[in-house]
């Protein structure tokens, strides 16, 4: 299989991190950005799991070994087990969870879910979370959302809409990779909506003549400035003229502001500088009704509305680390999954919990979502896949506090993938697990899958071919 070609088309930098807005989903009709390529789109969701996502405490718990639970939840018809919901706290002073459980997102997305079990290859957060995006330099450096943005959101503005930190934010080693599919970071999603228009809001007889006018104005000054000329044919600075110009104006007259506020203007003094609040803000707000302080969910109500609004088809989104305190307690630990080297499970308990409540909001949006407002193409859901990073799994342990290891497995949740499996297995004494055969799905205790087998799997089911990648078909629904 050949290498895919690396595409043209180009984004922006001037999207990247502010503005202040108001929540708003996008627009009812056809996406302003489709460009007539639905057919072509598909959607990556990735969750990262930052910290160390430990699988045992998880889908892949078990009632016997060295990480054994007491009360594990079985579900009808499914391999998983569920966690219970535990009592935890921060350091005995506050509550810790936010009660959602494990059994309830089997319940309801158990056919549509996989465990793929690993053994990566780094312990250091950094260097491991990259690895989990770039499956080790499996596609030639080209991590996951550069991947899927640069193959199916050709005509996307925002293709690729990085919603977390760390080694999850860092571009692949890939240098051919355009800039339009590179991540673009957002440092706060309840003032992104602003940076996507130029003069909203200004008030005094400034409207698009003038605003035309002044950029007309801004080119010709600028051509002919020293900085033009002592930096003409610099990546960075072509790239960042062609986005400005090429892209802000067709935000703009898309009323990009609108559809990605995530703010209530009337709450907010906005209305009477000309902001409005868009029609999907109940719906949104009905499945993350924290988002005005949670930032996890503010990211995961902006990757949704920017999916939507045909911005972006590839989003990673990481929840905060710092916990969200409230009068009933904290629904995340501090430094989310790395709380566990303090107390593995109350930790491990309560972010999954977390994670999953908000993945289980998100996919009820994409079932309810027409592609680009089109029923004709189906729903979002149909073409989408979410992906639970993480960096590393945890000490094999049920009490006290956990280091980082190695061995683990992650979480797809997908209708592209044969889902209600498990892809490998635990070994019960050890809590260790081990691989399986892609093309049988016949577990194999004498093989591992590493980073390199997560990022083909995930390719294959979204119908993405590179040199090197296996053939999942044990895993894979549809191509």
């Amino acid at each position: 299989m050949k290498r895919q070609e690396k595409s043209g088309v180009n984004r922006r930098q001037v999207l990247l991190g502010a503005g202040a807005a108001a929540l708003a989903a996008p627009f009812a009709g056809r996406s302003l950005f489709a460009q007539g390529n639905s057919s072509q789109k598909k959607y990556i969701f990735i969750i990262c799991a930052a910290g160390g996502a430990n699988i045992l405490d998880s889908f892949l718990a078990q009632a016997t070994g060295p990480a054994a639970f007491t009360n594990l939840v079985t579900v009808n018809g499914s391999p998983f087990k569920a966690a219970p919901v535990l009592q935890n706290s921060i350091q005995g002073a506050i509550p810790l969870g936010n009660g959602y459980a494990q059994a309830t997102f089997l319940q309801k997305f158990a056919a549509d879910t996989a465990v793929m079990t690993c053994e990566v290859s780094s312990v250091n957060h950094i260097i491991a979370a990259k690895r989990a995006i770039s499956g080790d330099n499996a596609f030639g450096g080209r991590t996951l959302p550069e991947a899927i943005a640069s193959t199916f959101g050709k005509s996307l503005p925002l293709a690729n809409l990085m919603l977390a930190g760390g080694g999850y934010a860092l571009h692949g080693d890939d240098v051919t990779v355009s800039d339009a599919y590179r991540g673009q970071f957002v440092a706060d999603p309840l003032m992104f909506a602003f940076a996507t228009h130029g003069y909203k809001g200004i008030t005094g007889a400034v409207g698009p003549d003038e605003m035309r006018a002044a950029r007309e104005l801004r080119l010709q000054l600028e051509s002919v400035s020293r900085f033009q000329q002592q930096y003409k044919g610099s990546r960075i600075l072509d790239s960042y003229q062609r986005n400005r110009e090429r892209i802000v104006e067709s935000l703009e007259k898309g009323d990009t502001v609108t559809k990605l506020m995530l703010l209530d203007p009337a709450a907010n003094n906005l209305s009477q500088y000309g902001f409005q609040v868009s029609g999907d803000i109940d719906l949104v707000r009905g499945k993350f009704p924290n988002l005005a302080t949670d930032p996890y969910e503010a990211r995961l109500a902006l990757g949704f509305l920017a999916a939507k609004s045909g911005l972006s088809n590839a989003v990673t989104i990481a929840p905060s680390q710092a916990p969200q305190i409230t009068a009933q307690g904290s629904p995340n630990s501090p430094i989310a999954f790395d709380w566990s080297h303090v107390d593995h499970r109350g930790a491990q308990n309560a972010m999954w919990s977390y994670i999953l409540k908000g993945i289980d909001g998100l996919i009820d949006l994409l079932k309810a979502t027409d592609v680009d407002g089109d029923p004709s193409q189906g729903k979002m859901w149909d073409r989408s896949m979410i992906y639970i990073a993480t960096e590393f799994g945890r000490d094999k342990v049920s009490s006290g506090g956990s280091g980082h290891h190695l061995n683990n497995g992650v979480v797809l949740i997908s209708p592209l993938l044969k889902g209600n499996k498990i892809y490998g297995g635990v070994d019960v004494n050890t809590g260790l697990t081990y691989g399986f055969d892609p093309a049988t799905g016949a577990p194999d205790p004498n093989r591992k899958m590493k980073e390199k087998h997560i990022y083909g799997a995930i390719a294959h089911a979204m119908g993405l071919s590179f040199e090197g990648r296996l053939d999942y078909t044990a895993m894979v629904r549809k191509a």
